[in-house]
């Protein structure tokens, strides 16, 4: 019959045609689907650049507020500049806020913590002990048994008025607290009489700042 070959022809095109079909249609989901089944990548944390707030705060995380406590006295500057720098202030001189911790540290049970000298404020507490001066003369006498029996501590002040036992300095750098210089008793010293590291003029009554 004539109409055999076209037709077989015919067939064979359009099975070959829906088998292309078929196989595009396969390779289409498999692509999709593998497209969804890909595991989700995770971002990396991002961490956010510090900003100038957070520096700030992270120094003043680290102060002590120590300026607040001395006041005026921060930052104060001395006189004298004869290069010696040996601390002075590890025992004599310490910062307390009770008796017992001047005793602990000086070893003598007559340590006193002094937080005014007569009318200046002594930021911190200034460990010490009392003494005794001869005379109204006398404003000073060097390597006194009375407090320390082994010498280097002086008794300084005005008899009847402050009498108090310290180490004598000759330079600033000694006087290794912040607020504290080496200077002369205030008001009361005369010319030659010998420094302890003390508070400035500006403590008078207190420390604070208006």
């Amino acid at each position: 019959m004539s109409w055999t070959r076209p037709f077989l022809v015919t067939t064979f095109v359009s099975i070959a045609l829906s088998a292309a079909c078929v196989a595009d249609d396969v390779e289409d989901t498999g692509a999709e689907s593998g497209a969804n089944t890909t595991s989700p990548t995770t971002a990396a944390p991002t961490t956010a650049a510090p900003t100038t707030a957070d520096a700030d705060a992270t120094a003043d995380s680290g102060n002590d507020d120590s300026s607040v406590e001395l006041g005026c006295a921060a930052g104060a500057i001395g006189e004298t500049t004869d290069g010696a720098s040996d601390p002075l202030m590890m025992t004599w001189g310490a910062s307390c806020t009770t008796d017992a911790d001047c005793v602990a540290l000086i070893g003598d049970p007559a340590a006193v913590c002094d937080t005014m000298a007569v009318i200046y404020e002594m930021p911190g507490g200034y460990c010490t002990k009392p003494c005794s001066l001869p005379d109204l003369e006398t404003q000073a006498v060097l390597d006194d048994p009375q407090c320390d029996p082994a010498g280097g501590v002086a008794c300084i002040g005005s008899m009847g008025t402050f009498e108090r036992c310290g180490i004598v300095c000759t330079d600033d750098m000694q006087c290794n607290r912040d607020g504290y210089i080496c200077r002369q008793l205030p008001l009361i010293a005369q010319p030659d009489d010998p420094r302890l590291c003390l508070m400035p003029d500006c403590c008078q009554e207190t420390c604070a700042e208006e």
